[in-house]
């Protein structure tokens, strides 16, 4: 199956009044790698959980190819092929990093609670898990499948957490931060591995990441966020030149920040 393209029309979200998007509109081309970037408070977060149907959106529609996933449940959403990774790294500690990857592999399992006790529910269980195998050999952790995820160094956690989204075997992946926390060899390492997936598994991948080496380096396109609004577009050269960009990324720090700039928090 073909990588889809990813329509987001004029998307607005809002919360009690404030709005956290603002008829935000760009399209992600099949087969591309898009960054979203911007600084703290821009909507970034916002955007991917209204992508995955978290964050309810109050205008506008998002389209992966011709179906319209504006109003979709998440788990509506991740059946049409949407894998996540959240900038927090949600593993279970106590469970084995090949169990961890089986988790991934939940929604493509068949069998029942009945049949899992018989042979067909053994042969797919066994056809999961060599999936799940491949999968922990191409981003690196075979040698770990058996080590606890608790007892993981951070590097390999962030690339357990990448490993279980291609478990779902998505056609969008969409990766919240993929490289924060790391130093530079494993930003480095895992910016590539993200290429090699794309060009691998034949996705469509959108990420938000603040690692300018990173985002330069492995983004085809690049959207700019400033207070839930796109202020620049276009490809990676043509996004560092802007003085928007560097004007809302960067900021000027000859001219300190009032009023709302000022309030901003993390998103």
């Amino acid at each position: 199956m073909s990588p889809p393209r990813l329509t987001v029309d004029e998307v607005t979200v809002a919360f009690s009044g404030l709005l956290a998007l603002d008829a935000v509109s760009f399209t992600v081309e099949p087969g591309t790698v898009h960054a979203v970037i911007g600084p703290n408070g821009a909507g970034k977060s916002s955007l991917l959980n209204a992508l995955c149907g978290i964050y309810p959106v109050t205008g506008g529609r998002i389209l992966l190819d011709e179906h319209e996933v504006t109003r979709l449940r998440p788990d509506r959403v991740a059946a049409l092929g949407v894998g996540r990774t959240f900038q927090n790294i949600v593993v279970s500690p106590q469970e084995s990093v090949l169990d961890n990857l089986m988790v991934g592999r939940h929604r493509l399992t068949r069998a029942g609670l009945v049949t899992t006790a018989l042979w067909l529910g053994r042969r797919e269980q066994r056809r999961h898990e060599a999936r799940a195998r491949e999968i922990a050999e191409f981003v690196g952790l075979s040698a770990r499948l058996d080590t606890t995820a608790g007892r993981l160094p951070f590097g390999d956690l962030k690339r357990l957490e990448f490993a279980r989204a291609l478990c779902l075997e998505p056609r969008l992946l969409i990766l919240d931060e993929p490289v924060a926390g790391l130093n530079t060899t494993e930003s480095r390492e895992l910016g590539q591995l993200v290429l090699a997936a794309r060009r691998a598994l034949d996705l469509t991948v959108v990420f938000v990441e603040h690692d300018m080496g990173v985002v330069m380096s492995i983004a085809d396109r690049i959207t700019v966020l400033d207070f839930g609004k796109v202020v620049a577009e276009g490809a990676p050269a043509e996004v560092r030149r802007d003085p928007t960009v560097v004007s809302a990324y960067l900021g000027a720090p000859e001219e300190p920040r009032t009023g709302r700039e000022a309030e901003r928090t993390p998103q």
